[in-house]
């Protein structure tokens, strides 16, 4: 058992706040060490207070102070103990070694943490009204309908899934049971309605992702939502929903798998120095130098063509200083990178020399004629065979090659592969392992097909903004990422495989979640969403600038820098405060045989493990196999049927798919 400490010593409030701030965490102590029963009830209320200071956008003299007061809250909700040492604060958390871990205890704090944020968003006077509107029943031309028609009866359920035990054949039984369950895809689109209630499509997954243990919030970049719906009863109630987002652009055990990390290319490349990888050094320079906008570099004299063949180190530095340079003009005057209405009539060369991509392009290009200079040097000039097997010997010369592959996950990560945000079944279906359906159902060819046509015509706004011409890249999905909720124990993704004969591939191969490895356990989902708040309104002030400004092409995950910032900016270490303690698995899924290779630019195409032709069959096939690998073992069990049992629609309404905002029945109306 260890013990995680953070001393908590802001530096850039005055002596008068600090005091108060001193004053406050003493106090604030003592009522938690007089009453430790009343411990989560006491900064409950605390956190009520605090979010009703500073709700402007706006400095004040005080915002750094709530800022820290805000934080420490949190923190404290997440089981740190407050300590108060020589006019010092402390915050002091047991660490249990994972081989010690009570797995079960680590579940419920996780889910305690989670929960905190969740039920405050509960209690928001518009999220509230939100549920309610939800439930009331509304007169359609399929009669009274509600968010409740929308989730299936668990008697009724359980009631056909115990008759179909008694048959004796696994064949029939296998039959009837496709005729009780019948999943398939709906995918969430704006202003789109239900046809069985008339709901709107982004309300109902709305609704239901309250249900989640962690707070709702909207994706930003590329998304996708989905609804998992049974065909089999009236208003083809919902099994379970999904989202997709962008991929996180960082994910060191994901890269590795993928092979961006450059150790596991350079291996293959050393196994068999083939001429193929000798010309993809070659080609993927040449394609990176193409993707930068060059015309003004060279026409104020920066760089020349004999330059971008011999670069030098002088010229790579001096780049790296007018990289440097021209992002701090950014931060004087971030407007201008927008790509927002002000913005509009730039066309892509001028927003390629807006100081924000200037930058980046001055970055990108010192790297790649760093890289040149090594391949210069090695007197790598044909890509040949032989050049290749002389050069792996250096490894200054494999460390170039690994930064290539690096460089390439830049024009991948954002286009080839989504992260799976949400993902699992609602009530009664989550007790049949509804869970796993919604996880074999997102490698359907149907996802791919339906991301290829969403996606098919976007523009790349970072990568147009450093070429200067419009950028369409293909969008092939070949790779979902995903991590569990829980550090330890068992997840909907393991186990998840799916035979490729089954949907139409090759006999031997599989489709599965594949555990990759540990994420690092940093985050911001322990911080309330006044602390993210006012975490924007601190950022970035220590030279009278904001550095974050949720820019596209400022960086990957703003929120996250924003966050350090802030907690930097007052004088405190990041590390410790966004380490929440929560390391994830982390799972790959790839959708096609040479994931790895199409995501290194080593193939050009991908080939997908399941056609991609008729993909609402292949949709349908993949639900009959769940159906066989595990609804036909799981109803089996009279304990598990007696829990889908107890979901019922009877009033009142007791299902576990219902958000649990109302305590009291007797206080919403049915009816509008």
């Amino acid at each position: 058992m260890g013990k995680e400490k953070i001393d908590i010593d802001p530096k850039k409030i005055s002596p008068a706040q600090y005091q108060e701030f001193i004053d406050y965490c003493t106090q604030l102590r003592e009522r938690l060490v007089k009453q430790p029963e009343m411990r989560d009830e006491i900064l409950h209320l605390e956190r009520k207070a605090l979010n009703k200071v500073h709700r402007g956008r706006q400095f004040h003299p005080e915002t750094d102070l709530v800022f820290l007061k805000s934080l420490l809250v949190d923190l404290l909700r997440q089981d740190w103990e407050l300590l108060i040492i020589d006019d010092k604060v402390r915050l002091e958390m047991e660490i249990p070694d994972k081989p010690d871990a009570d797995v079960e205890a680590e579940k419920k704090k996780t889910r305690r943490r989670h929960l905190l944020g969740r039920d405050e968003q509960l209690n928001v006077d518009s999220v509230l009204e939100f549920i309610r509107g939800m439930e009331k029943k509304r007169l359609t031309e399929k009669g009274w309908t509600s968010i409740f028609s929308l989730m299936r009866d668990g008697g009724d359920l359980a009631l056909q899934l115990r008759s179909i035990q008694n048959i004796d054949s696994m064949e029939n039984r296998l039959e009837a049971l496709n005729s009780v369950v019948k999943p398939y895809i709906q995918f969430v689109q704006p202003s789109e309605r239900c046809s069985e209630t008339g709901l709107l499509l982004t309300d109902i997954w709305r609704y239901f992702r309250h249900t989640w243990i962690n707070e709702y919030k909207s994706l930003p970049g590329r998304a996708i939502s989905i609804l998992i719906r049974d065909a089999s009863v009236p208003y083809h109630p919902v099994i379970g929903i999904a989202a997709l987002g962008s991929s996180f652009a960082q994910q060191t055990c994901r890269d590795a798998w993928i092979g961006w990390e450059g150790e596991a290319l350079i291996d293959r490349m050393k196994k068999d120095p083939s001429g193929k990888f000798a010309k993809w050094i070659l080609e993927t320079y040449d394609a990176l130098l193409g993707s930068i906008y060059l015309k003004d570099f060279f026409a104020l004299k920066i760089i020349s063509l004999s330059d971008l063949r011999n670069p030098t180190p002088e010229l790579i530095q001096e780049l790296r200083r007018m990289a440097v340079y021209h992002k701090s003009r950014h931060f004087d005057n971030p407007e201008t990178a927008k790509f927002s209405a002000g913005n509009e009539s730039l066309d892509w060369e001028q927003r390629a020399q807006t100081n924000l991509f200037k930058s980046k392009r001055l970055y990108l290009l010192a790297e790649l004629l760093g890289i040149k200079s090594t391949l210069n040097k090695f007197e790598f000039e044909k890509g040949t065979k032989r050049e290749l097997e002389t050069c792996l010997d250096s490894s200054e010369f494999r460390e170039a090659v690994e930064k290539l592959a690096r460089k390439v996950k830049g024009t991948k990560v954002g286009i080839n592969m989504m992260d799976i945000i949400i993902c699992g079944a609602i009530a009664p279906y989550n007790h049949l392992l509804g869970g796993k359906l919604v996880c074999m159902l997102l490698t359907s060819p149907e996802i791919v097909r339906y991301y290829d046509e969403r996606y098919g015509e976007s523009m790349s706004l970072i990568a147009s903004s450093m070429k200067g011409k419009p950028v369409v890249r293909k969008p092939h999905l070949v790779v979902l990422g995903t991590t569990s909720l829980y550090g330890y124990g068992s997840s909907q993704y393991n186990r998840v495989k799916i035979p490729c004969e089954e949907i139409g591939g090759e006999e031997g191969k599989i489709v599965e979640y594949r555990e990759l490895g540990m994420s690092l356990g940093y985050g911001s989902f322990h911080l309330s969403a006044k602390t993210l708040f006012l975490a924007g309104v601190v950022a970035g002030r220590e030279d009278g600038r904001i550095r974050v400004n949720s820019i596209f092409g400022e960086g990957a995950n703003p929120l996250m820098r924003k966050v350090k910032d802030a907690i930097e900016y007052v004088g405190l270490k990041s590390g410790p405060i966004l380490n929440h303690g929560n390391p994830r698995v982390v799972y790959g899924v790839a959708l096609a045989e040479n994931f790895g290779d199409f995501l290194t630019g080593l193939s050009l195409r991908p080939k997908y493990s399941f056609p991609l032709a008729k993909p609402k069959e292949k949709t349908a096939l993949i639900a009959r196999y769940w159906i066989k690998r595990w609804l036909a073992q799981r109803m089996m069990n009279d304990a598990i049927l007696e829990r889908v049992s107890q979901h019922t629609l009877a009033y009142p309404i007791v299902h576990g798919a219902r958000v649990t905002a109302f305590e009291d029945e007797q206080q919403m109306s049915l009816f509008e």
